[in-house]
């Protein structure tokens, strides 16, 4: 076999092991190239292991938008009820002032949480348009 210099073998690979030979001048660049070795494998590790962790927050993430997603009805449908009896609340004459105060505010909060939840449903369509064409750009690579 050959080694990394040329045509100098020094060492034979036999399944799982490898046998060195003792040449002059070749051990200190065998320890050179054999740390870097082990250095790459230690960064190759820890990437990978901070992959694991980028990976796991993904998920959990995702799982939460999932849980966003289908609950957007059903929070939607409660929002709808507090905002309406605001309204009626507001409309209501003879109420104190506290009350129709508090009415009022309800109402605005019932307003700001639709326009999030707006804003949800926004994203979702851009999110869905956006991995449509990037099926659409993989099958066109593909092809």
């Amino acid at each position: 076999m050959c080694g990394i210099w040329g045509h100098v073998s020094f060492y034979n690979i036999h399944g799982a092991v490898l046998g060195l030979r003792r040449e002059p001048g070749i051990w200190p660049a065998m320890a050179g190239l054999i740390g870097r070795e082990i250095l790459r494998r230690r960064q190759a590790e820890s990437r990978a292991r901070e992959a694991e962790k980028l990976c796991a927050a993904a998920q959990a993430e995702a799982t939460l938008g999932r849980y966003m997603v289908e609950m957007r009805t059903n929070v939607n449908n409660a929002l709808t009820t507090v905002l309406g009896n605001a309204e009626l609340l507001v409309l209501e004459p003879g109420l104190p002032a506290t009350v129709l105060a508090q009415a009022d505010t309800m109402r605005n909060m019932a307003l700001r949480l639709h326009e999030v939840f707006q804003r949800f449903s926004s994203i979702e369509k851009e999110l869905t348009v956006d991995a449509r064409e990037s099926g659409k750009k993989a099958v066109r690579a593909g092809a």
